[in-house]
């Protein structure tokens, strides 16, 4: 078993690539290149891409995590239907190998891609509490603008059973539980798990991948990109808003996992997720079990959407 180390990119396919950069960019992204007929975007981070479009029918086409190692690349390639260790064709160069994953869903275990400068984020707002004033003399004056990508954060994937897959992340990328989902009449059914990534003493987000049971409709449900504050998510809400992209379900606060959260479709019906102040946990933390109830969705914010799983 190997144990990856980041989410570094996801991958779809539209057939408009001149449609998906707008919306990208009005989400906050940054283009880093176009090659042909793919579309790779960048957040602020080092990291060369955080999302790749390639043209055709719309659809999910892989998610690419980094490996610690080249032996880790070695050690899985041409072994249980993985490919061979492959060049990655795309800004930063490295290595790959090709997995699948559950239910067919393509995963890449990549090493070596380069880095790049980062790009500039504005400073987190200091906040003034009732009894603690953080900010003396400081006018709060945020830019209008997109919410501005750091990075992303993680993928939710609906699958044909969820104890299946998340036994394959855990056998085969050496992730951990955070949270349990389970049916609220029926503890051993589940219907979701929060995985994140094995760091060891280091922190991690609360989850990498979210595993929903969800056998009569098979897909991936969103894929998720952080922003700097909670500021940042309504003000690039209210731009996404502007310029007439379709907001899913936001803004609110999660449950497990914290985040302040803001969902929005491509237009190819695509999802993904604003977020900000997510939980950190260690590989020492202990794993939640909770019944799935609406009260276990979100702490606050607008009703969830009808839509929103399905």
């Amino acid at each position: 078993m190997i144990k990856v180390q980041d989410i570094i990119y996801v991958a779809h396919r539209v057939p408009d690539l001149d449609r998906m950069e707008a919306f990208l960019t009005d989400f906050g992204m940054v283009k880093a290149e176009r090659r042909g007929e793919r579309l790779f975007m960048r957040g602020a981070g080092p990291r060369p891409f955080i999302h790749m479009t390639e043209k055709g029918e719309p659809g999910f086409v892989a998610c690419g995590f980094a490996a610690s190692s080249m032996a880790d690349l070695e050690k899985i390639a041409g072994k249980n239907g993985a490919s061979g260790i492959e060049d990655i064709d795309g800004p930063g160069g490295g290595k790959r190998v090709r997995l699948e994953g559950p239910d067919g869903f393509r995963v890449d275990v990549c090493y070596g891609m380069g880095t790049v400068p980062e790009l500039p984020l504005r400073e987190p707002l200091r906040l003034n509490y009732a009894r603690t004033k953080n900010r003396q003399g400081d006018l709060q004056r945020p830019a209008k603008e997109p919410a501005r990508i750091n990075k992303i954060g993680h993928c939710v994937w609906k699958v044909s059973d969820a104890d299946k897959a998340i036994a394959w992340f855990r056998e085969n990328l050496g992730m951990l539980v955070s949270d349990r989902l389970y049916l609220p009449d029926n503890e051993k059914q589940t219907l979701g798990t929060f995985l994140r990534l094995d760091r060891g003493a280091a922190w991690a987000d609360h989850h990498t991948i979210l595993c929903l049971h969800s056998p009569d409709e098979i897909k991936v449900h969103h894929c998720s990109f952080e922003v700097q504050d909670y500021d940042a998510v309504h003000i690039g809400g209210q731009w996404m808003q502007e310029k007439g992209w379709n907001r899913e379900w936001g803004i609110g606060r999660h449950l497990l996992g914290s985040q302040v959260f803001d969902y929005w479709r491509d237009p190819w019906g695509h999802m993904f997720e604003h977020y900000a102040d997510g939980d950190l946990l260690t590989a020492s933390s202990k794993p939640g079990n909770y019944p799935a109830l609406p009260e276990n969705l979100a702490q606050w914010g607008p009703p969830v959407t009808p839509t929103f799983f399905s």
